[in-house]
């Protein structure tokens, strides 16, 4: 009973401590909830306490059945008050409603033909959420972030020119915006500062994994505030939750790797590391969920990579399982080829995910296959297997991935 580790998100393009658990604070928001909380304080900015909620744009863009009811002037500031940790959170939860969404690369929401594509889909289907690539598996921020150590080594390559007008243009199709922080997996900070890299035995650089990414030290504080900055930018731009993935240890052939300052285990530096950010974000009144892989479901500890579920859970508002059927291994729940059987093993891991997080107070919402790898091919039958398994565990909330952003619109249910 195993996952294959050394895939995590399928095929990849080729270019292009603890908290407060708030899964009992959270309350289903009607369709317009996105709407309600943007007129309130949806780009959040808070400076000493002192909170400055922003409007969410303005749009000659014809109406849709998704599109705002009303829309604020761009940027306009609407109010300027003195509001409690206590209160944000209050307003912030009343605005939650479950999402599906899709997984959306820098190069896809950069393009205008792209997204107009993708945003027709959320128009006409039951897509309300967009988990967009903030920073990604290369290590660099994707549009012009004030995150500091970010810019002072040149890590911001802005390929979303502007992001406010990004954000605004998915408020005004109720489209609520996720952005995707990739953590600990950064080939491009490792190389600016090796002394922040996980590092080799045999040679005393940095350490490759198989695919030769480099990874930052998850032990190291500093990486940490790295993080965290590039997370507070986003939330004030008005990115709705952060969802940190490579949020984990490299996995694979780590023999040679080693982390400095590593006295603790690894399950308690990732729980550290999240519960070291959670505040911080908290403050901003923004969610914070985290991706994991499918087998920490299975296991009782942390898998090898730091991703012990129950810490995870208790320092996150919500758990993204990356249940990829292609990615399990023979004989996994049971199954021969699990890849041909997505509503059965689906099933079965939905219950273990219900039931590791029982008791944390976050919520699950699972990833979902949407691309092939190996056979049979993935289609509506496949994707539809899927969402029906998530339905019948009274599971409301799914994430599509496909690397390419090409997704099955035939799988998905109406408007």
């Amino acid at each position: 009973m195993s996952v294959e580790l050394g895939h995590t998100r399928g095929p990849q393009p080729r270019a292009g401590a603890q908290s407060r658990g708030a899964g009992a604070q959270h309350r289903r928001g009607c369709r317009t909830g996105l709407q309600k909380f943007c007129l309130v304080a949806s780009a959040v900015l808070v400076f000493g306490g002192v909170v400055a909620a922003t409007g969410c744009g303005a749009s000659s863009e014809p109406t849709t059945a998704k599109t705002r009811a009303t829309t604020p002037t761009t940027r306009a500031t609407t109010t300027t008050t003195t509001l409690s940790l206590e209160q944000i959170l209050a307003r912030r939860d009343a605005s939650y409603r479950p999402l599906k969404g899709i997984y959306l690369t820098a190069y896809s929401a950069a393009s205008p033909t792209k997204l107009a594509g993708l945003v027709k889909i959320a128009d006409e289907t039951e897509i309300n959420a967009f988990v967009i690539d903030v920073k990604d598996n290369s290590g660099y921020v994707i549009y012009n972030s004030g995150a500091p150590l970010a810019k002072s080594l040149g890590l911001v390559k802005p390929q979303i020119k502007d992001i406010d007008g990004l954000i605004a243009k998915l408020v005004r199709h109720d489209i609520t915006p996720i952005a995707r922080i990739v953590c600990f997996q950064d080939s491009a900070l490792a190389k600016k500062r090796p002394d922040l890299a996980v590092k080799s035995k045999k040679t005393g650089g940095s350490f490759l994994d198989s695919s030769k990414a480099m990874y930052t030290n998850p032990y190291s504080r500093e990486v940490w505030e790295y993080l965290v900055q590039v997370a507070e930018d986003a939330a004030k731009h008005g990115f709705r939750e952060i969802q940190f993935d490579y949020v984990r240890f490299p996995s694979g052939s780590v023999a040679d790797a080693v982390y400095p300052g590593g006295d603790t285990p690894k399950e308690d530096a990732i729980a550290g590391f999240l519960a070291f950010a959670r505040p911080r974000l908290e403050k901003l009144g923004v969610w914070v969920s985290a991706d994991v892989f499918g087998i920490v479901l299975q296991v009782k500890n942390d898998g090898g990579i730091g991703q012990k579920i129950e810490k995870v859970a208790a320092n996150v508002d919500i758990v993204c399982p990356m249940i990829y059927p292609s990615h399990y291994a023979k004989g996994s729940y049971g199954f021969a080829n699990p890849n041909a059987n997505p509503h059965d093993l689906m099933s079965l891991a939905l219950k273990d995910m219900k039931a590791k997080l029982t008791g944390t107070g976050a919520r699950g919402r699972p990833w979902f296959q949407d691309f092939t790898l190996g056979k049979p091919a993935y289609g509506v039958t496949q994707v539809k297997a899927q969402i029906r398994a998530a339905k019948e565990q009274g599971i409301d909330e799914w994430i599509l991935w496909n690397a390419s952003n090409k997704y099955t619109v035939g799988a998905l249910g109406p408007n």
